[in-house]
């Protein structure tokens, strides 16, 4: 079976204020130590674990990617090829923030076999970064998308963020446009989601930021579907749309439930029967790996009922829906039958659509998938 390889960096310059991901505050010296312990992860993966199979997916995320020295996560590429078969097409990704891409660096990335690029844009307005605490500016998103297309990176990720302060359905449409303009070949519309952990969730409960309300919101997702599709960029899941050919191999893999080895400080993998997870404390993922002991916090086999609830609301992102027929043949019992009637009933609610046996979200069942969610777990 083919799999994918996940590496986190956790290091960026600064937190963005919406950001509840496992990161750190840059330091050389603390990088230096990083990418030799992943490294002495991987080797002592290997030297517990036999797995066979392609990665035909490789994702450098964080965190920021490209603040670390490229010759770190070359290093890091070069370990796991010593131990992964990757496939003659891996689709190799790395995660960018614009200002941080130099013409020597992307260089690097090219020669180290990287052929996907994803740069965290967010929004085109300067004003609407500084509210976020991006350290970045619009004009070096447009210079990071030039960057990559003078050294020919064709398969270029452009990440936008409905719902930020001070957005309105225009300066939304604009950011649309500006982002097509620039013709990357996938594009991901995430919505801002507070985690209580991250600032602006205090700064909003407060009255202190205000977002837009939530019509607007819905409003301005839909017009996001129709906005895509008549530029030529399909919609494969309920955040991403991507050219003909070009949908993100890696993060498909999660959606589909296959596997996926994960490795650095917070880093989860799922090996086809159980899910585990690694420290995220940076500081006792470094000192258990440096002791020779494993960073692994928790693990846990993935049970039936929990195997069958990953498949409907991880499968349901998708466009394509999921096949019930498939669902039935692999899972019995009471369950399904239970699931299956939530399912209708939301199709009478204009949540989901059956064609035959294959079951899929409308547009309006993507806008209210979390509602849609609870419903399996």
């Amino acid at each position: 079976m083919n799999f994918g390889v996940y590496i986190h960096i956790p290091f960026c310059h600064a937190r963005c204020n919406y950001c509840h991901f496992v990161i750190r505050p840059w330091r050389s010296s603390t990088a230096e130590r990083y990418w030799r312990a992943v490294v002495r992860e991987v080797e002592m993966f290997f030297a517990d674990h036999e797995f066979e199979g392609q990665a035909d997916s490789f994702y450098f995320g964080g965190g920021t990617p490209s603040i670390v020295p490229e010759e770190h996560l070359g290093a890091i590429l070069e370990m796991c090829c010593k131990h992964f078969t990757l496939s003659s097409d891996c689709e190799i990704s790395l995660e960018a923030n614009p200002g941080s891409l130099t013409s020597a660096k992307v260089d690097a990335y090219r020669r180290m076999g990287v052929n996907r690029i994803s740069v965290g844009a967010q929004c085109f307005d300067d004003l609407g970064l500084a509210s976020i605490g991006r350290d970045h500016t619009a004009a070096q998103i447009e210079e990071s998308l030039a960057l990559l297309a003078d050294h020919r990176f064709q398969n270029v990720n452009l990440d936008l963020m409905l719902g930020l302060p001070g957005q309105t359905r225009q300066s939304w449409i604009m950011d649309l446009e500006k982002g097509v303009a620039l013709a990357p070949s996938h594009v991901s519309v995430y919505m801002l989601d507070l985690d209580p952990q991250a600032p602006l969730f205090h700064h909003v409960a407060k009255g202190n930021v205000r977002l837009p309300e939530d019509d607007l919101e819905a409003e301005a997702y839909l017009s996001t579907l129709d906005f895509m599709a008549a530029h030529d960029y399909v919609q494969y899941e309920i955040s991403n749309f991507a050219r003909p050919g070009l949908r993100c191999r890696h993060n498909l893999k999660y959606w589909l439930r296959q596997p996926v080895l994960a490795f650095g400080v917070g880093s989860h993998s799922y090996d086809g029967h159980s899910r585990y997870a690694n420290y995220s404390n940076l500081n006792t993922y470094l000192k258990a790996v440096e002791a020779g002991s494993s960073p692994v916090e928790w693990g846990r086999p993935v049970a039936k009922l929990q195997a069958l609830q990953e498949t409907l609301f991880l499968s349901l992102r998708l466009n394509q829906g999921l096949d019930w027929a498939d669902v039935t043949r692999e899972f019995d019992g009471e369950m399904v039958a239970t699931y299956e009637c939530h399912l209708r009933r939301m199709s009478d609610e204009g949540l989901t659509v059956w064609n035959g046996s294959r079951v899929c979200l409308t547009p309006r069942g993507m806008l209210l998938s979390n509602e849609v969610f609870q419903n399996f777990v």
